[in-house]
């Protein structure tokens, strides 16, 4: 309750001029700022606006989600109701809000997203009304999230770009690799992340926390497990004060969730659990940081990539002699009912499906592209 209540600040005299005290009111005269805190961070804390239409993402989308399956929304009527409330509330629904950013081609992320340009500029308007009213700085955020293909993360210069925006200090940063964000994964593709990202990149010295979500198909757990292990064990990051963040494998989160396997136009049967669905499996690593005095960073220490050994053997994956996926135009035009199983999609395909033996791949690179365009 004590960090919930140093969200409300005194008032400034501008704020304070020309207002209604509201003496009358209960919330003012009886419940003290620790209760009017709760409740104001309980109605204005965002959240998915599935009730209003044209608001809900559709379900065959890279960027539908748990936590996103509409687009987030804060209800600031609650900021309109007389002064006295807004003079303590003003800051908080951005204070509260999960900013997300999306690093990575434009047609993996939501067609109505905060961009870096747009989130600049209503810093800078925030942080005018912040200084005029109350004479301090933007106040410190709750927590972003970042969603980023390995292409775009492994470059250290786009998460950079969003951790260095002016007056943006963020408490917790949450980094989502989704399945379809790994390298070459339309390939079944051994996992690989590239470390030269972790080995750069400072964080804010705001942020109290460090977490990344690695998602996969649930066939594939055990190569999530064995490189979220990897991560605890040898990543670790360093803030701009120079404090450094370690994980611990206790603080480590397993969770999983049932969505679409078609996106993209295409219906990815070698991944489906049932028809038309997929099991995804994420762990959730957290880095908090460390007061021992030890920075390896200090030294010639450098994080390793996170890649899977080459006697490591992957789980049987579903095969129509090569076909991972078939377009659904194709799929519509010959009259497969959309419950058919993948293997009565093969059978309309004409191809017999056939269970490929667990086996490692080489891992080749691909080119990074100049942009996310």
């Amino acid at each position: 309750m004590a960090e919930e209540a140093s969200l409300l600040t005194a008032p400034s005299a501008n704020l304070q001029s020309n207002i209604n005290l509201q003496e009358q009111c209960p919330l003012f005269t009886i419940l003290p700022a620790e209760i009017r805190s709760l409740i104001y961070t309980y109605a204005l804390t965002d959240y998915e606006d599935i009730t209003h239409d044209g608001q809900s993402y559709d379900r065959n989308t890279y960027w539908y989600r748990p936590g996103y399956k509409a687009r987030r929304r804060t209800a600031t009527e609650l900021l309109r109701s007389c002064k006295r409330v807004f003079q303590e509330t003003w800051f908080m629904p951005f204070a509260l809000a999960e900013h997300s950013f999306y690093l990575m081609h434009q047609d993996r992320a939501p067609p109505r997203r905060v961009t870096l340009e747009r989130m600049r500029q209503y810093l800078a308007t925030l942080r005018d009304f912040a200084r005029i009213q109350d004479g301090k700085d933007i106040p410190q955020i709750h927590s972003i999230r970042v969603f980023a293909q390995l292409w775009a993360l492994e470059d250290p210069r786009r998460l950079q770009e969003v951790l260095n925006l002016e007056g943006f200090r963020p408490r917790n940063v949450t980094i989502t690799i989704r399945y379809t964000d790994f390298w070459f994964w339309e390939r079944n593709a051994p996992l690989h992340i590239d470390a030269r990202w972790v080995n750069t990149v400072i964080f804010p010295e705001s942020v109290s926390t460090i977490k990344m979500d690695f998602e996969m198909v649930d066939r594939r757990k055990k190569e999530i497990d064995f490189i979220t292990d990897l991560a605890v064990e040898k990543w670790v990051f360093r803030r701009a004060d120079g404090i450094i963040f370690r994980a611990n494998k206790e603080d480590t989160v397993t969770s999983g969730w049932t969505g679409s396997s078609t996106w993209a136009k295409a219906r990815w049967i070698r991944d489906e659990s049932r028809p038309n669905e997929i099991d995804f499996y994420v762990k959730t690593v957290t880095w908090k940081p460390t007061f021992d005095g030890d920075n390896p960073f200090a030294g010639s220490y450098k994080c390793p990539n996170l890649d899977i050994p080459s006697d490591f053997v992957q789980e049987p994956v579903l095969w129509l002699q090569g076909m991972a996926s078939v377009p659904i135009d194709w799929l519509a035009s010959a009259g497969v009912p959309n419950e058919a199983s993948a293997e009565e999609v093969a059978q309309a395909v004409g191809r017999r499906p056939i269970r490929a033996r667990g086996q490692h791949r080489p891992i080749r690179r691909r080119p990074r592209p100049e942009t996310d365009e």
